[in-house]
């Protein structure tokens, strides 16, 4: 169970006028509960959704609504500047749009410019909000600036549609901001960038081998462990590329190369592994490949056709004899998803591809493998190490192997002041 960074710190809570606004009612509880002492501020709009009063009996401050009636003369700098961590959900376009270009014109745009907390934007809105270029524009330059927003999900909307815009559950909601506490606790007890100055080269998603256009030989790999590792080693300080088979949002300081096929991912890993400090092979790599894809659509006939295949390129194996035949000062990092004997296996696959770490998973283990938003792993190292980590975020584990990957790095190949 994850140690409860909540308790005992002063939230503010941004409410926004969206249909959503009503689920704040269920957060502002939850945070309370959790031992958070909270101050809701509820914009105008926000009011024609949800009561003033809800707020007053569930918050544990008195709700903030405009700048002139509190009796403050500066409500909102006081409130920015008490506040760990300031939460707006729902986060409409809106909301988005006057945070991004500074603007500051009620009690809570007011207050989120007021604040050097940090800052949680839950997005709710309706589909074609969402994908709107301005809003993905907006949310973009926000996430660049270091803040967090918390995606909406897909579901059924309030006009009855289905899409994304739905606003975040509320665990979600409340692992964003238990993350962001984290983050700034250790940014103020130390090195929260022990990766700044290191370029890494990261692979994730899964490959695709054309059978015809139509048709490919693939796996179940989503990439969420992969973008989960990019985005912590961007906080961390890191700088590099991403070769990926999935679309993702940009992150800061990361080039982004999209293959589709073993063979691509093997070419560009090869060509970056020059310039990298480490190597993490998140992707899921086919073994085989088509030996003679159709160049037409192959049609259903009397018989099934016959698919010849032939053995791709390791590309893990291959990074690594490079490495060590060029003299590179690059540390490896492999991946192994399992269904059975997946320690032991793991340990052969450490040994065989001749690298530094691995992360090994069994992926029928409940709640952790494809797909999922968590996952329970080992940890290996070369030199002996184990480190188990239970079922937990992929951004967690991501975080516990980039560290792994720091001591290795300043232990093999220290930086020079």
């Amino acid at each position: 169970m994850e140690k409860n960074l909540i308790k005992g710190r002063n939230i503010a809570l941004g409410v926004s006028g969206g249909i959503a606004a009503y689920k704040a009612v269920e957060l502002c509880r939850a945070l309370v509960d959790a031992g958070a002492y909270v101050t809701p501020i509820l914009t105008e709009s926000a009011l024609q959704f949800v009561g003033l009063a809800t707020f007053r009996a569930l918050g544990t401050h008195e709700p903030l609504t405009d700048l002139w009636t509190s009796g403050d003369p500066i409500p909102h700098t006081k409130v920015g500047q008490n506040s760990d961590l300031i939460v707006v959900a729902p986060a409409t376009a809106n909301l988005i749009g006057k945070f991004a270009g500074a603007i500051a014109d009620d009690a809570l745009t007011t207050t989120l410019i007021a604040s050097a907390a940090p800052i949680v934007l839950c997005g709710a809105m309706h589909t074609e909000m969402w994908f709107h270029p301005g809003v993905i524009e907006n949310v973009q330059k926000i996430r660049d600036r270091g803040f967090c927003v918390v995606d909406p999900e897909a579901g059924r909307l309030a006009g009855g549609d289905v899409g994304f815009g739905r606003l975040a559950p509320t665990h979600k909601i409340m692992e964003a901001i238990q993350t962001e506490l984290e983050r700034r606790d250790e940014e103020e007890a130390g090195d929260s960038q022990p990766l700044k100055g290191r370029r890494l080269l990261i692979s994730l998603g899964g490959t695709r081998e054309a059978i015809d256009p139509v048709r490919f030989i693939g796996n179940r790999s989503s990439g969420k462990q992969g973008i989960a590792i990019v985005t912590e080693a961007a906080l961390l300080g890191a700088v590099g590329v991403v070769v990926s088979t999935v679309d993702f949002a940009r992150v800061d300081g990361f080039e982004t190369i999209r293959v589709e096929s073993a063979l691509e991912m093997h070419q560009e890993i090869l060509s970056h592994l020059p310039e990298s400090d480490g190597l993490i092979m998140c992707a899921a790599v086919a073994d085989y490949r088509v030996k003679n894809p159709a160049s037409i659509k192959i049609k259903k006939g009397a018989s099934a056709p016959q698919i010849e295949l032939i053995e791709n390129p390791d590309i893990l194996a291959d990074s690594s004899s490079y490495i060590k035949s060029n003299d590179l000062k690059c540390v490896t990092v492999g991946f192994a998803a399992e269904t059975n004997d997946a320690l032991l296996n793991g340990k052969k696959k450490l040994s065989k591809k001749g690298i530094d770490l691995i992360v090994v998973n069994d992926v029928t283990e409940d709640g952790s493998g494809f797909g999922s938003d968590s996952n329970a792993v080992w940890i290996l190292g070369s030199e002996g190490s184990s480190e188990r980590i239970d079922l937990a975020k992929k951004s967690k584990i991501a975080k516990s192997l980039l560290l792994s990957l720091v001591k290795i790095l300043d232990l093999k190949f220290p930086l020079k002041n």
